[in-house]
């Protein structure tokens, strides 16, 4: 008799998980990307060292594209299904003018990205900008050390981006989606802007005219060229531990109790935000970006 109740017991247990699988139950579990269009290809390109850098650090910007780099993003619906994917590829960019481009320009011939997103460091970025106007204007020198043969700098006063081109381009990210998620996030971030014109007559953006701003710029030409590329600049905050490294290093160089050195002993170190949550609000962006593909 108990052999007969085991066996009826056993008979039941089948027939009910093999609903389970057959109605999509708990054991039945969808392909975690079903209906979403093949995958995006994404190219972050960080800036990467930097003269001045303290010994074994590495600039934000790479350390973020590196990060990510092979990672499978993902963005999903209200719902949670997943809508669009996208595999990025990082890359390194050397800050030195004749160098940016053809870095950035290589990685897209390799990887033939469908969207290129530019990441450079900001010690003054109060969170991570995303940054839509670049101007045309260029000032600066490349991060060499000084007297460094071939060093190129310009002084921003006749140096345009590109020959009679247009004051502002704009990229073609979702910047202020890239935001409120963020900030939704709990992520400190702000949307960059245009700040107008200096008294001389030169267009300013918060990207300003170094190398990130040269950057910015020229993703913008790039998606005019190509409309159905998705392109832009997103500026990233210094992590705490380099702008603690950064004073310290400014100190050293002066003398203790000067003038000099009360004065910026006292000051408040430079804003940052920790690697990890860097990485996770670019994370953010490019599943923005992604949504936006499929809307």
């Amino acid at each position: 008799m108990k052999k007969k109740v085991g066996l009826a017991v056993l008979l039941v247990v089948v027939l009910v998980l093999s609903s389970l699988f057959a109605f999509g139950g708990v054991f039945a579990k969808a392909p975690d990307n079903e209906g979403a269009s093949p995958p995006l290809t994404i190219l972050v390109a960080g800036y990467g060292w930097y003269y001045g850098i303290p010994p074994g650090c590495i600039n934000n910007a790479e350390a973020v594209a590196m990060a990510l780099d092979g990672e499978m993003v993902k963005a999903r619906d209200a719902s949670g299904t997943v809508i669009a994917t996208g595999k990025v590829h990082g890359i390194a960019v050397p800050v030195v003018w004749a160098e940016v481009m053809p870095t950035v320009e290589d990685g897209i011939a390799e990887f033939d990205p469908d969207i290129v997103i530019g990441l450079g460091t900001s010690g003054a970025a109060r969170g991570i900008r995303p940054e839509p106007w670049g101007s045309n204007v260029m000032s600066g020198c490349d991060a060499v050390a000084p007297g460094t043969p071939g060093m190129v700098c310009y002084d921003g006063i006749d140096d345009p981006v590109l020959e009679g081109g247009d004051d502002w381009m704009e990229g073609n990210l979702l910047y202020v989606e890239m935001v409120m998620a963020m900030l939704e996030a709990g992520i400190p971030a702000r949307l960059g802007h245009q700040t107008g014109y200096t008294d001389d007559g030169r267009p300013m953006a918060t990207p300003g005219w170094y190398m990130c701003n040269y950057m910015t710029y020229h993703l913008a030409l790039m998606t005019e060229e190509d409309p159905e590329l998705i392109a832009g600049f997103i500026h990233i905050p210094q992590r705490p531990e380099y702008s603690a490294l950064f004073r310290y290093n400014d100190l050293q160089e002066l003398t203790p109790g000067s003038p000099e050195w009360n004065e910026l002993i006292g000051e408040r170190v430079g804003v940052s935000l920790e690697l990890q949550r860097t990485i996770d609000g670019i994370r953010i962006a490019i599943e923005e970006t992604l949504r936006a593909t499929v809307q």
